[in-house]
């Protein structure tokens, strides 16, 4: 296969999937699907093609991953990254509970007074607390599901538990 197409590192995904597009169409045209392509390109050797494809794979990978790093662990973000995503959380869930757990769990850099601004700012049925309630709602609902959480597992198989005091279960009679 000719080199009328190069990879280069540092092309974006976009250029690489449209330099992909042009390869099938030029040398995979019978082909039915993206599988077919692949599978016909694979048969060919057309390691121009097979290595276009790989590096399409991994920066949608990396993609993937950036999409979702501002929610890792001591993610930094700006206040209107924040705000945006607040909103589309506040939005995006009918009931103030699953929003406001949405939002704390999604937000835990952030402090409880700026995220209870954002979520009166967005949700009307916040409307008829004060500030000072959003954020004693916010604790309780970060409180109440660390709680359950601890609960629930306290009662699986397998964890720590406290030895019982039962008195009709010691064996000095």
């Amino acid at each position: 296969m000719g080199d009328s197409q190069s990879i280069k590192q540092h092309q974006t995904l976009p250029e690489l999937e449209a330099a992909l597009a042009t390869m099938v169409h030029e040398r995979y045209f019978e082909a039915e699907s993206d599988t077919e392509a692949e599978s016909q390109a694979f048969e060919a050797r057309d390691c121009e093609y097979l290595m276009t494809r790989i590096r399409c794979l991994e920066l949608s990978l990396k993609a993937a991953d950036e999409d979702l790093a501002w929610i890792g662990p001591g993610a930094k973000s700006s206040p209107a990254q924040s705000l945006r995503r607040i909103k589309a959380l506040c939005g995006r869930y009918p009931d103030l509970f699953s929003a406001m757990q949405a939002v704390v769990v999604t937000h835990p850099g952030v402090s409880r007074d700026m995220l209870a601004m954002a979520v009166k700012q967005f949700r009307r049925d916040a409307d008829a607390y004060s500030q000072e309630d959003v954020v004693g709602l916010l604790t309780c609902v970060t409180n109440g599901a660390l709680q359950a959480f601890e609960a629930v597992l306290r009662t699986r198989k397998g964890a720590d538990r406290k030895a019982a005091s039962l008195p009709w279960g010691k064996s000095t009679d």
